[in-house]
């Protein structure tokens, strides 16, 4: 049984504001439910699910760490970076990173008309304007384009979506047009954040682990849940011999798919102790 005096952080989730299905406001009631005392709203390329718990957070609840999922790679490589602990000024409009976010968001609705173009070219016929409906305004991922195809009866599952036509290398798969990670972590930092290396086990981005040291990455997220035993213990040792941070949390959406809930990943609140002296250390 867990002791009282045992705190824990996720410091990883999504809302409606990107590929969640679950509101700001709600995922804020999940989050008082589950016992962390603190949490991360990592949002695609946005800020918006985040500044909107920010509206409404009172005193009582757990502490909220600014946050922001973004992506990046070299051609033929994708990789997701979260951004941690930047101060609130830089979620404003005008600001570098927000300048940044939205190119960002431009590139996913961009990649979102290739792919679904992709899958009418193979027969599958789906309706753009269909994905921007259930997007709702947010930037449009994979996600939405797989709850268009489900809702067409294009395929019979979520998951067929991707293992059959919109994930990682399949037919109807779409390659970002991302920034160099070099450049993400840069301006990650000139907002005062730093930058941890999202789920290592998806995609073989623990391969970059070394590299994206060498650009000035902060941390690496081991807590998460397709990391196994096997990888945690490897990721441990590279964070040692990188002088790497750790964190970790559910990487929640709201489906009922490989994705974590909310305070499932047991992660010390001690890491973002951690996190916050680093952090200050820079600035």
């Amino acid at each position: 049984m867990t002791e009282p005096s045992e705190k824990y952080i996720d410091l990883h989730m999504h809302t409606t504001a990107s590929d969640g299905v679950t509101s700001p406001a709600d995922l804020l009631e999940i989050v008082r439910k589950s016992g962390v005392s603190a949490f991360a709203v990592t949002d695609h390329d946005t800020f918006k699910g985040a500044i909107e718990i920010e509206k409404i957070i009172n005193e009582n609840d757990p502490e909220l760490i600014t946050g922001v999922e973004l992506s990046a790679g070299i051609p033929g490589e994708d990789l997701h970076l979260l951004v941690y602990l930047i101060d609130w000024s830089s979620t404003k409009d005008g600001s570098n990173l927000t300048n940044a976010i939205n190119d960002f968001q431009r590139m996913r609705n961009t990649r979102g008309q290739r792919i679904v173009e992709s899958l009418n070219d193979l027969g599958l016929k789906i309706d753009f304007s269909e994905v921007e409906k259930i997007a709702n305004g947010s930037p449009i991922g994979r996600p939405h384009i797989a709850d268009a195809m489900l809702k067409s009866g294009a395929v019979k599952s979520y998951d067929e979506a991707f293992w059959r036509w919109i994930g990682y290398k399949k037919p109807a798969y779409v390659e970002k047009e991302n920034m160099l990670p070099k450049e993400v972590i840069e301006l990650a930092h000139k907002a005062g954040g730093l930058i941890f290396l999202a789920h290592p086990g998806v995609n073989d981005a623990e391969k970059a682990i070394e590299r994206l040291s060498k650009d000035g990455l902060d941390g690496v997220e081991i807590y998460h849940p397709s990391s196994n035993q096997a990888l945690r213990k490897r990721l441990r040792e590279a964070a040692r011999k990188y002088e790497l941070l750790i964190s970790g949390g559910s990487d929640y959406h709201g489906r009922d798919d490989h994705h974590g809930r909310v305070g499932e990943e047991k992660v010390p609140y001690e890491l973002l102790e951690k996190m916050k002296e680093r952090a200050a250390s820079c600035n």
